[in-house]
């Protein structure tokens, strides 16, 4: 959803909060995250090759009549079946995580993409616990990185009047009236 909105930005259109509210709720109604999508075809296609390697087992086992050697290979089969299942679940792990990790980062502007990528491998690499939703000191390292190495993010764009050198309104002014005086020279007193 924030990919979308993020384009609307890009492309000049402002939309109200209203007008946003809308905006996800029709995304949330009629699409699937690619998280998601990609979540749900991996472990649709691991299922089905399990469900098809199954089959072939099942059917070898109706061929064979040794009650000693069925027994054995249902041991066998078992065994290897919790194996598959648990190399999908970590499997589906490391895809939730990834996929998070590239949320939380979304939350942040960087100089490019390149830089972005570089701090997504970083981050990847300190090797954060996820759990319920948010990595265990995570957000702590981005705030640290920010403060230590601004350049990796971009620099805030102020608008017409925000970052105005007339000496007579703050930048953080929440008053137009003072800005835009300020930003012709007029003083606003």
């Amino acid at each position: 959803m924030d990919k979308v909105l993020n384009l609307l930005k890009k492309l000049g259109i402002e939309l109200t909060a209203d007008q946003t509210a809308q905006v996800k709720e029709v995304l949330g109604r009629e699409f699937v995250a690619a998280e998601d999508a990609a979540k749900k075809n991996t472990e649709l296609e691991e299922l089905k090759k399990q469900l098809a390697d199954r089959d072939k087992d099942l059917e070898k086992l109706k061929s064979e009549n040794n009650s000693a050697e069925l027994a054995q290979k249902l041991t066998e089969l078992e065994a290897k079946y919790k194996t598959d299942t648990e190399n999908l679940t970590a499997k589906l792990t490391a895809q939730e995580t990834d996929f998070a990790a590239e949320r939380l980062l979304g939350g942040y502007k960087f100089a490019n993409d390149r830089v972005k990528k570089s701090v997504l491998e970083e981050f990847k690499g300190k090797g954060f616990k996820y759990e319920n939703g948010a990595f265990i000191g995570g957000k702590e390292f981005l705030d640290e990185l920010k403060k230590n190495e601004p350049d990796v993010f971009a620099k805030e764009q102020q608008g017409l009047f925000m970052g105005s050198t007339q000496s007579g309104v703050s930048v953080d002014s929440n008053n137009l009236e003072a800005q835009i005086n300020s930003g012709f020279g007029f003083d606003s007193k």
